[in-house]
Order: structure tokens, then C-alpha cells, then sequence
């Protein structure tokens, strides 16, 4: 699902601003020990749980980072998947420990040692925040299998030629990069 240890896109800080983050080696595996549960939803959406960790959803963290299977049974996923409009998966992080750095010439990074998690999600109305995520349809009607695949991460990041540059140029770097949802 997610490989630690690489960025993500740029992601909004609420002020106006973009960081990038990195989820730590680890820290998967320790937020899935402290877990009772992980539900797996429909595009973060809470009415539409397709299953947990107690019945058709299993995650570990291996040496590539957070994988998951899930066997899902409902419809519109699986018509979504059979037209390749899944596009990814995302997660919920609750309680980070994190640590943020200013770096020159390149968005802030903020790095994530540890959280908690309570769902996954596989989403089809935006972009994963992490590139390294895939969904595939296996079986006839079925089941749905979410993976992380090994590649070499782009490095996200800019020179900064101004001080001060300009907000349309940013935003037009970010766009490149993928940091924006809407297109």
C-alpha cells in the first residue's frame, strides 16, 4: 500500500502553505499492533465500509512498507476496480510523533515515527497523497488487491532561485508534482 522511507506528494498545510511527508520504517507496524481494528472504506467515507480486520481485510508492514489484502464483495467497488477508476488507497493518521524540518530550496518535510491508525481507505474521487500504491481486480467477481510495488520515488523539490517567488509559479511546481486533488 505505502513504501516508508519515500516522500509524498505536496500536501496542503492548512495555511496556505505545502509540506511533504515521509512515514518512517516501523511505524506502520507499530500503529497496526496498538489497533483493535482497521476498517477498510469506500473513499474515506464512513457509510461505506466494505469490510475490517476482523473479516476480509489483512495488513502488515513488510520490508517495502504497509501492504494489504482485502477480498471485497461490494459491487461498486468491484466496478470500479474492472474499469480501472480506482486510483489508489489512503489511510488515516491520528496522534503523530513527527518531526518537521525547514529545508532550503525545497518544500518542509514532516516525518512521521509513529501514529494511530483506524482505516484504510481505496479511493476513486482523488489522489493518493503517496505514489506508491496500486489496485487491482483478481478473480471473476470477487476480490480486489490493493499493493505497494517497488520504484525509485521521485525526489519532490524546487531551487529557489527569489526569496520571495511567485505564488502562481509555486502553485504551477506543485501542480507538476501532483500536490493538487482537483483537476
Amino acid at each position: 500500500m505505502n513504501v516508508t522511507g519515500r516522500d509524498s506528494r505536496p500536501i496542503p498545510d492548512g495555511k496556505g502553505g505545502y509540506f511533504i511527508e515521509r512515514i518512517n520504517p516501523g511505524a506502520f507496524q507499530k500503529a497496526l499492533q496498538r489497533a483493535e481494528k482497521v476498517n477498510i472504506l469506500f473513499n474515506h467515507n464512513w457509510n461505506r465500509k466494505i469490510g475490517d480486520t476482523s473479516s476480509n481485510l489483512k495488513l502488515k508492514e513488510d520490508v517495502i512498507g504497509l501492504r494489504a489484502h482485502a477480498e471485497i464483495t461490494d459491487e461498486e467497488v468491484i466496478k470500479e476496480a474492472k474499469a480501472n477508476r480506482l486510483r489508489g488507497w489512503s489511510f488515516d493518521i491520528k496522534n503523530p510523533v513527527d518531526y518537521r524540518a525547514e529545508r532550503e530550496g525545497k518544500l518542509p518535510l514532516r516525518t512521521i515515527s509513529d501514529f494511530e491508525i483506524s482505516e484504510v481507505s481505496l479511493i476513486s474521487n482523488m489522489k493518493p497523497w503517496y505514489n506508491s500504491t496500486t489496485v487491482e481486480a483478481r478473480a471473476e467477481n470477487s476480490t480486489v488487491e490493493i499493493r505497494a510495488e517497488e520504484f525509485e520515488a521521485e525526489r519532490y523539490g524546487f531551487e529557489d532561485k527569489e526569496k520571495n517567488k511567485n505564488k502562481n509559479e509555486l502553485k504551477q511546481i506543485i501542480k507538476n508534482l501532483g500536490g493538487f486533488n482537483k483537476e
